[in-house]
């Protein structure tokens, strides 16, 4: 039976974040300028310096380029490969939630932990992008359930796999990786109150830090040297310490916003987040598990609260502990015959009320949109999650509490799979990138960037865009030649006052900007 639950969490896992990752072109943003730069790095065959338009690049460390490049050195360059090791890493990121829970909180825990992940949509379309989160979130789970399961069996050697994992998320993401990592296991080590030099040999710390350092240093050192430090500085100081103390791309801290993002990614069971926290402070004494997956919640929400810029991305490292505190208490009231109370009853109601407005709302908002309004029918899909709210209040009235939860669990996984089958490329096929691309390749001139331009571009070209930054620049380069330029619409009349014409326009899809593109009269 063990291994008919490993095997049913390792197919829901499969099902789910494998759904269709290949079949939706690379348009967002921090995806098509990580996949693009990937690419170069490839294509120049340098593992050191990362650039994206053949400018360096210092928003992230290395690893996902890495991981991209050897996906690219195997599959060809498309958004297969670029996507397919982050979803390896969350396949990766239910097993190691499976396994250490099941061995320290109990088959049952590990069973509902995981599939709380898999039926996470914000779980989901984390690992279904090629962005360093899905690198950063695998590695700082394993870094800290490793850390634990250690501490709990004293098997000294998975103590070492704890380092080596945080290295890895350090090479994913940067300082933010130690910074939160410290915080959770200082926190757990005081409130242990064994605090001491022995326990500091115990937890082999100081073969740790030498275990980091020979992990990090060597692509830290070459990078320092490749770019006379520029990396360095332009990577601690404007993308991390800036990016804490003031808002950048105007992703502006809101209070609350990262509780509020943390209960919308856990989704369907978040409802529980209170009681799961409750719990596990009540049983800090008997129960170190839950209570230190409840310390790493708090430390990562905690963090990104005094962050003045935050992103849904910031949550994600919380996101496998807080499944697992879900986990956890969600097992223990399987056991409480009188869990399922009146006031339950009526919130299972109240929630198949609010679900069933869901694709009404939906359907309504995405006709309003002219540019994707005939794709409204795709709100019907989230009928999918009143249908499971309907088999919810069934069993919960008929007193069958883990009947209720896993109808609530299937319909957000199966919404999770028809989204990315459906919704996702329907949507993402009508961006202005690659709508245009036929055009542009059937235009048979060379093609130039002009300012701020479309990402996506890069890499659907398969190379860096000759860019230029006034219009006399481009006005002189293009002299007795045809090309055609990819632009933004603001800067429209600096470049038809120097003789291009536009031939097509579309709004960007989620950016408020217009992509243009021009040809000039040679």
């Amino acid at each position: 039976m063990q291994d008919k639950k490993w095997m049913l969490v390792l197919l829901l896992s499969l099902l789910s974040l494998g759904a269709n990752f290949w079949g939706f072109p690379v348009y967002v943003l921090d995806e098509s300028k990580n996949a693009a730069c990937a690419m170069e790095m490839m294509q120049r065959g340098d593992w050191v310096v990362p650039t994206f338009n053949d400018r360096l690049r210092t928003d992230k460390p290395p690893l996902h380029y890495f991981f991209m490049i050897a996906s690219y050195a195997v599959f060809g360059i498309s958004p297969f490969a670029a996507r397919f090791f982050s979803v390896v890493m969350g396949i990766l990121t239910v097993w190691i939630v499976y396994f250490f829970t099941k061995k320290m909180a109990g088959e049952r825990s590990a069973f509902f932990a995981s599939l709380i992940l898999v039926c996470s949509l914000y779980f989901t379309i984390q690992f279904h992008l090629a962005v360093p989160d899905p690198y950063l979130i695998f590695f700082l789970t394993a870094s800290w359930l490793s850390f634990i399961y250690a501490h709990q069996t004293n098997k000294g050697y998975f103590y070492y796999l704890s380092y080596a994992s945080v290295a890895m998320a350090f090479m994913a993401k940067g300082p933010v990786a130690i910074v939160l990592t410290g915080i959770i296991f200082l926190v757990f080590i005081l409130f242990q109150g064994d605090f001491s030099w022995e326990i500091v040999k115990r937890l082999k710390i100081v073969q740790g830090i030498v275990l980091f350092l020979l992990l990090v240093l060597p692509w830290w050192i070459r990078i320092a040297y490749a770019t006379e430090g520029k990396w360095l500085g332009d990577f601690i100081w404007g993308h991390n310490i800036g990016r804490f103390i003031s808002p950048m791309e105007g992703h502006n801290a809101v209070p609350g916003q990262t509780l509020l993002m943390f209960f919308v990614a856990l989704l369907p069971l978040s409802f529980f987040l209170p009681g799961a926290v409750r719990s596990a402070w009540s049983m800090r004494s008997t129960d170190s598990f839950a209570f230190y997956c409840l310390i790493a919640v708090v430390a990562v929400l905690g963090f990104f609260t005094f962050s003045q810029t935050v992103l849904a991305t910031y949550v994600g490292p919380a996101v496998p502990c807080g499944a697992i505190l879900l986990g956890v208490f969600v097992d223990g009231k399987l056991k409480d015959t009188d869990f399922v109370s009146r006031g339950r009853r009526i919130a299972s109601v109240a929630v198949l009320m609010l679900t069933a407005a869901v694709p009404f709302v939906l359907n309504m908002v995405i006709g309003q949109d002219r540019w994707i309004s005939d794709l409204h029918y795709l709100g019907w899909w989230f009928f999918l999650l009143p249908a499971g709210a309907v088999a919810g209040v069934y069993f919960i009235f008929n007193n069958k509490f883990k009947e209720s939860l896993l109808s609530y669990l299937l319909s957000w996984w199966l919404l999770g799979i028809a989204l990315f089958y459906q919704a996702v490329p329907r949507i993402l096929e009508k961006n202005p990138v690659t709508q245009s691309m036929t055009m542009i390749n059937q235009s048979g001139r060379e093609v130039l960037a002009y300012y701020f331009f479309n990402s996506a571009y890069i890499f659907s070209f398969q190379r860096p865009l000759p860019t230029f930054y006034t219009p006399e620049d481009i006005q002189s380069y293009s002299a007795g030649k045809p090309v055609i330029v990819v632009t933004r619409k603001e800067y429209e009349r600096e470049l038809v006052a120097v003789g291009f014409k536009v031939i097509y326009e579309k709004p960007y899809l989620f950016e408020n900007s217009m992509a243009i593109v021009l040809i000039n009269q040679p």
